[in-house]
């Protein structure tokens, strides 16, 4: 996982490299298919993403409130921050600029509103680590930890190659499956209705993904030609108060926190968010 992850047990770097270079399309889609199950290796299925709170309060209640509340979420909470951040953070990577990687990191960490969501992203990084110590042999250090779950899904993208596009869809999908999930099991709706809902979701994820792709390209090679200063934090804050300007990157949902507030204390409820 770049240089901050080693390997459990001591492998060639040579060989390493090649193994990667070997990887063919049905290596990848399986790896992709992987990440992007709510089941293994994370277990996000006990999550809902603000779905339970929203059926509480009737924001949802059919498969069209469904509907218009997952594609809100799509478009403000995944396109218009986590996704752009998620892409960024492997474009870091992939030039190995770490420093700008974990400031993104960072931002993701503190735009987490809630106690809930902060819980969340801490557990699913867990897992998630737990995943890689023990299936794929790599030690992840607590500093990649400490930001929780999309810094780290960042760092394996990019430890497997993925290209943003590739980790965008992954990342999304795996979102969108987990919410379509929860709420046909608490509105409840039949499986078709979760089905045309999914179907719906991805179509609208992949007309957005590839343009948002190439802005972030656009933008981040824009930021690197910044002139060097003397204290590379300074640098850094400046990459990325340019990036979140151009590309108009904003976490700032205060209905979905407060929705998510009021889950902590719902009389009943399924999920752990």
């Amino acid at each position: 996982m770049t240089n901050h992850a080693t390997h459990s047990h001591s492998q060639h770097p040579a060989s390493t490299a090649q193994s990667m270079n070997d990887l063919n399309h049905a290596d990848v889609t399986g790896r992709l298919l992987i990440l992007a199950s709510s089941n293994l290796p994370i277990g996000s299925y006990t999550y809902s993403q603000g779905i339970e709170p929203a059926i509480e309060s009737g924001l949802i209640h059919d498969e069209s409130s469904s509907m218009d509340f997952m594609s809100d979420y799509l478009e403000l909470a995944l396109c218009r921050y986590e996704l752009p951040l998620l892409a960024l953070m492997i474009e870091a990577l992939m030039i190995e600029d770490v420093t700008l990687a974990d400031a993104l990191g960072a931002d993701y960490h503190a735009s987490r509103e809630t106690k809930e969501f902060v819980y969340e992203s801490s557990q699913l990084a867990l897992s998630l680590s737990a995943w890689l110590d023990n299936v794929l042999e790599l030690n992840v250090p607590d500093s990649l930890l400490a930001h929780g779950f999309l810094p780290l899904f960042a760092h394996i993208s990019s430890h497997w190659q993925f290209n943003p596009v590739q980790a965008m869809t992954t990342y999304a999908f795996g979102q969108i499956e987990n919410m379509v999930l929860a709420a046909v099991k608490t509105v409840p709706l039949g499986q078709m209705a979760g089905q045309r809902i999914i179907w719906q979701l991805q179509q609208l994820l992949s007309q957005q993904v590839q343009p948002l792709a190439a802005r972030v390209k656009q933008s981040f090679l824009y930021a690197q030609r910044l002139p060097l200063m003397a204290d590379s934090s300074d640098i850094t804050i400046s990459k990325l108060n340019l990036l979140y300007q151009q590309l108009q990157i904003s976490a700032n949902l205060p209905n979905l926190a407060l929705l998510s507030c009021q889950h902590e204390k719902q009389y009943s409820r399924l999920f752990r968010s």
